[in-house]
């Protein structure tokens, strides 16, 4: 069974160990496990879109708790008064096209991550 909830500290500390900005964000679980998480982390002035998930969770990403969840994070982004940008993973096929679905414009390389930008209010 899929379900969603709001992330803890540390529901990121797990998926992120490295993150360490305010954030805001929600996690996918399937059986009661956190297998996924998408949120925005806030590295001022700019927001950047994060996720993650665990290869069971593949499967289940058209289920409509999932995409219930990417809609809620599209309307964050939307809202934001601040550029919130985003890096397409390059081990997952999906990225930029999901990115460019949720609003994001790519911007070029940096470091040799392709970076994406939405622009904020």
């Amino acid at each position: 069974m899929i379900t969603t909830r709001p992330a803890t500290a540390a529901d990121v500390k797990a998926m992120y160990p490295e993150h360490t900005a305010s954030f805001r964000a929600w996690v996918v679980e399937l059986g009661g496990e956190a297998k996924g998480i998408i949120g925005i982390a806030l590295y001022r002035p700019i927001a950047c879109l994060f996720s993650a998930f665990e290869e069971e969770l593949r499967p289940h990403l058209k289920k409509p708790a999932v995409l219930r969840l990417i809609k809620k994070v599209e309307a964050v982004v939307n809202k934001s008064r601040v550029p919130v940008r985003a890096v397409a993973d390059p081990n997952e096929p999906t990225a930029p096209k999901l990115l460019e679905r949720l609003g994001f414009e790519y911007i070029g390389e940096i470091d040799g991550d392709a970076v994406y930008e939405h622009g904020g209010a």
